[in-house]
């Protein structure tokens, strides 16, 4: 299986890349360059713009943006993207408002709900995080990728461009959960009004009983742009509860689930760098023991969907679990927007149909996936 590629200039090697929050991380300077070293060891010579993975050299590009603020103290804590994820979210103040306002009311009415009401509420607000991974500013140069309309009036029409749907075997998952024991984990994506619609919808898993835990992991420095950093995430609520509305009495319901423990927030650099999923038992042992505890881990976007499946160049007829090959802690649920990278998991003939619609279609963000490995 070959990597993809995007012969310019040789790296120069890492030399000082830390973590945002040095109390609680240690330098990862060792662990970039020993991914260097370990690159010239197979292939015999340094890696090249436009020779090396595409992995490789988008992620050591932001690693090398965040090194060049950090060897400079008044700015080693400095995002240079945010205020670009914070005008995503300000300018989608009116998608917000009505998604917190529907998703409020659905949690009002949960105890009246039958089963079948509670899946479908759980598949809307699936659907609704799905799409809002459009929102991606690493893919549009910066430009503005807000949500300005609302969302949930455009569900019925987006559906059939969900080209992947593992809803049905998701919910069987959910409910068969033990009721005291349905951990949920979550690997965020991006910031700004995709990050409001993750959090709307462990909202009502949390109301609903769904999740009697769930765990965010943001990354720990600034990343691919538009990623949620923890940072992101108070600022995130903050912005919310002042909007006040239905926007404020959401945050407030957040900020009470991370205040009585119900929710956490975890970070960990492995996120932030060019490492293969399935490599995380070796590298990261802590992480995927901790992992390995949850009922189901939820990975958002791209660049979760890329390490989970190594960025290979996959035949789209792969199976997820195939694809993933040996990162299996837990059942995994990908949710993105197709905007580059692999596509795995289709029925034969699903993308050259698409295709012939569509030449860009897994690039442009119109086609998303919710698919679910249960290792079973």
């Amino acid at each position: 299986m070959k990597f993809r590629r995007i012969n310019l200039c040789y790296f120069s090697k890492l030399t000082q890349i830390h973590p945002v929050c040095l109390v609680v991380f240690t330098d990862d300077t060792d662990l970039w360059n020993r991914q260097f070293e370990k690159y010239i060891s197979v292939y015999g010579m340094p890696p090249k713009w436009f020779t090396a993975p595409w992995l490789y050299v988008e992620c050591y590009m932001y690693a090398r943006i965040h090194e060049a603020f950090y060897l400079c103290n008044p700015l080693r804590e400095f995002d240079p993207f945010e205020e670009q994820k914070k005008k995503s979210l300000i300018d989608s103040h009116a998608a917000t408002e009505s998604l917190a306002t529907h998703v409020l009311s659905l949690c009002s009415r949960i105890p009246t709900l039958t089963e079948e009401q509670l899946k479908q509420s759980v598949t809307q607000l699936i659907e609704v995080s799905v799409w809002g991974n459009r929102c991606d500013l690493s893919l549009s140069s910066g430009a503005d990728r807000t949500q300005e309309t609302d969302l949930l009036i455009s569900l019925d029409k987006l559906r059939s461009n969900i080209i992947e749907n593992n809803l049905d075997s998701l919910w069987q998952l959910l409910v068969a959960l033990p009721e005291d024991q349905r951990d949920i984990v979550l690997v965020l994506d991006n910031a700004g009004f995709e990050l409001v619609t993750d959090l709307c919808l462990m909202t009502f898993l949390t109301e609903a009983g769904l999740a009697t835990s769930v765990t965010l992991h943001p990354k720990t420095r600034p990343w691919f742009v538009s990623d949620t950093t923890h940072k992101d995430l108070v600022w995130t609520i903050d912005r919310c509860r002042e909007d006040g509305g239905s926007a404020g009495e959401m945050a407030n319901k957040w900020l009470t689930y991370l205040s009585d423990g119900r929710w956490k927030v975890s970070e960990n650099k492995f996120w932030t760098t060019d490492l293969d999923f399935a490599d995380m038992s070796q590298i990261e042992p802590e992480l995927y023991s901790q992992l390995s505890k949850a009922s189901l881990i939820i990975f958002k976007g791209d660049l979760n969907y890329r390490k989970l499946t190594g960025d290979f160049d996959w035949p789209t007829t792969t199976s997820f679990e195939c694809a993933l090959r040996s990162f299996s802690p837990a059942p995994v649920l990908a949710l993105r927007t197709a905007k580059g990278g692999p596509v795995v998991g289709l029925a034969p003939g699903v993308s050259e149909r698409i295709a012939d619609v569509t030449r860009s279609w897994n690039t442009s963000g119109d086609y998303g996936m919710i698919q679910l490995c249960t290792f079973s």
